[in-house]
């Protein structure tokens, strides 16, 4: 899947408040962000966060690139996104409400194609908002996509309507992915319930990112939404095999998230 596509630059934007939730798990998320877009063949990676966090990166990913981030750290995410110049940029995984609150003014901003996840999704789903242009991917679970839909039940087509609504294509994880650039609808055949352990989508999110950014690089035909709609179907495609292909081997109960980032570069 990944062998013929040129090498990315891909940002990860991570979180600035871990140093207040003195959370492990946080910073387990961040390397499996990290891991996972190396593994999945990205050219370089930069890590905005704490110290305490980028420690944590370095010890397991030591090729990452990093910003240590400090108090009031928005102008020095701005300052960074621009003298790095991502291809993409992966934000939400672990953000606390603070900055998270500030990814539609970070995203405006930077005005790169973006992965947005997690605390970043619920932010958004605080106001209404639409971005100009199919070239962000957000990747809701479905307590996230009834917030972003502000429904209690959701429509059959709530990917769909989710991808119009805001501009943007949609990935909405569960038993059974949707992807959904507003027109057209793929449902997902690969992957087990191991994939609903903690961090899964943060190796989702490194891989999409992966393929987004090598698919942004290639020269050719396909506009921004397309390889944005393509980078997330492979993505999830990719992520499912590899599960798979790891459960035969331990079996569904004791995958983790980390099993299938590791297992990446055999798929």
């Amino acid at each position: 899947i990944l062998q013929n596509l040129p090498d990315p630059l891909i940002m990860i934007d991570g979180d600035q408040k871990i140093v207040f939730i003195n959370d492990a798990a946080q910073k387990n998320f961040s390397k499996i962000n990290v891991l996972s877009a190396y593994l999945s063949g990205a050219g370089m990676v930069a890590i905005c966060a704490p110290q305490e966090v980028i420690t944590e990166v370095i010890c397991r990913v030591p090729e990452s690139l990093v910003c240590p981030l400090k108090k009031n750290c928005l102008t020095q995410i701005k300052n960074y996104i621009k003298s790095f110049d991502p291809d993409v940029i992966l934000i939400g995984s672990g953000l606390e409400e603070p900055l998270a609150n500030k990814t539609y003014e970070i995203l405006n901003f930077a005005n790169k194609p973006a992965v947005i996840d997690a605390s970043s999704l619920t932010a958004l789903s605080k106001k209404d908002f639409a971005f100009s242009t199919y070239q962000n991917i957000l990747t809701p679970h479905i307590g996230e996509m009834r917030r972003l839909l502000k429904t209690d039940i959701l429509p059959l087509n709530s990917a769909k309507e989710l991808a119009n609504k805001v501009k943007a294509i949609c990935l909405l994880k569960g038993q059974k992915t949707i992807i959904s650039d507003g027109i057209k609808t793929y449902f997902s055949t690969e992957g087990n319930e191991g994939l609903a352990k903690a961090g899964s989508g943060d190796v989702l999110g490194g891989i999409i990112a992966t393929i987004y950014a090598k698919l942004l690089r290639k020269q050719d035909s396909k506009s921004v939404k397309e390889k944005a709609f393509l980078a997330t179907c492979l993505g999830v495609f990719l992520q499912g095999k590899t599960a798979d292909n790891v459960a035969k081997k331990i079996g569904k109960v004791s995958l983790r998230a980390s099993d299938v980032a590791d297992y990446l570069p055999n798929t």
